[in-house]
């Protein structure tokens, strides 16, 4: 009996944090003290059945956001006339996940990456101007089964409990 109470407090917890999951908020800040506020756009990304929307905030004109999906890469073409560049491109972890590897212009790049549950924000900082290519290559590629290994999980501990009680009648 221990273990099912154990099993059962674990299964609530996980699925807690799955479906509970909260957003971070920012404060406010006036746009006057900067030379070029953020664009932010949303990316409808098109992966077999599924539409996943990438979203990009940049002080430059970001342009276009292709993906392939047998390279696990987004791929940005963005156009700057101005110096002190900065990106956040936040990626929906079932989209492309696991580690990230970042090329601005074919070059390898260390942007700061940060990660939760369900999204990746990758923000980059760089100083040229004119066009500029970024690709965002993950390990990962739409992980199957990710929406439905929460319901197994409570069908699964359903039997089991279900089970170990008829067994001593």
């Amino acid at each position: 009996m221990k273990i099912f109470l154990f099993l059962t407090f674990v299964l609530v917890l996980s699925l807690s944090s799955a479906l509970f999951s909260t957003e971070a908020f920012g404060q406010a800040v006036s746009l006057k003290n900067f030379n070029h506020p953020g664009i932010k756009w949303g990316w409808p990304i098109k992966a077999e059945q599924y539409v996943f929307t990438v979203n990009t905030t940049s002080n430059y004109d970001m342009q276009n956001v292709t993906f392939n999906k047998d390279a696990k890469t987004l791929t940005f073409l963005g156009n700057s006339s101005h110096t002190g560049n900065i990106a956040e491109i936040e990626i929906p972890t079932n989209l492309i996940g696991g580690n990230y590897t970042v090329y601005q212009d074919g070059n390898q790049v260390s942007p700061i990456i940060l990660k939760n549950a369900n999204l990746t924000t990758v923000i980059l900082k760089f100083n040229d101007t004119g066009n500029v290519k970024t690709d965002v290559i993950g390990t990962t590629y739409l992980p199957e089964f990710a929406d439905i290994a929460p319901i197994v999980m409570v069908v699964s501990f359903g039997i089991l409990f279900l089970t170990t009680k008829y067994r001593k009648i």
